[in-house]
């Protein structure tokens, strides 16, 4: 009689411990599909606040200045294609001097003066600015730039 009372405790205690399983293992995935959900679309707003904006809005004119071995200011216009068109004031020259180049869809941009004597690179982040660094071909001569949408 002992032996049956006892395996009918135990089995009452497995058909419980069972169920509570069960409970605790959907809990679980209620609580791990609510922490995927809230995870990826936090992450999905971020993204769109935060991330560098679309290839389009790099279209229009920046305005910049570069500082390092040497110094002086440029403006440049990027155009639907990507393609940089602008010019640069050079501390030793008075006179203005061509750019060109291209910004990539991410951001990307490079740009020199007439046979790559001077050649930036840099990013557009997601509020308009462009920052990279530059270097002469000839010499080593280098730098920074900063350069801002002029009607962002």
């Amino acid at each position: 009689m002992l032996n049956g009372l006892s395996a009918g405790n135990d089995a009452k205690s497995k058909g419980t411990d069972g169920g509570m399983k069960a409970r605790i293992a959907i809990l679980f995935t209620v609580v791990l599909t609510w922490h995927f959900i809230c995870f990826f679309g936090v992450h999905y707003v971020c993204a769109q606040c935060f991330a560098v904006p679309r290839a389009e809005s790099f279209i229009g004119e920046y305005v910049g200045t570069y500082v390092g071995d040497d110094y002086g200011t440029f403006i440049i216009t990027i155009s639907e294609t990507g393609t940089i068109k602008g010019s640069i004031t050079i501390r030793k020259n008075p006179n203005s001097v061509p750019l060109e180049g291209f910004c990539s869809h991410n951001g990307i941009c490079e740009f020199y003066t007439s046979q790559k004597s001077i050649l930036f690179r840099g990013k557009i982040n997601f509020s308009y600015h462009m920052e990279g660094t530059w270097k002469q071909r000839n010499s080593s001569a280098k730098g920074i730039f900063i350069a801002v949408k002029a009607k962002p």
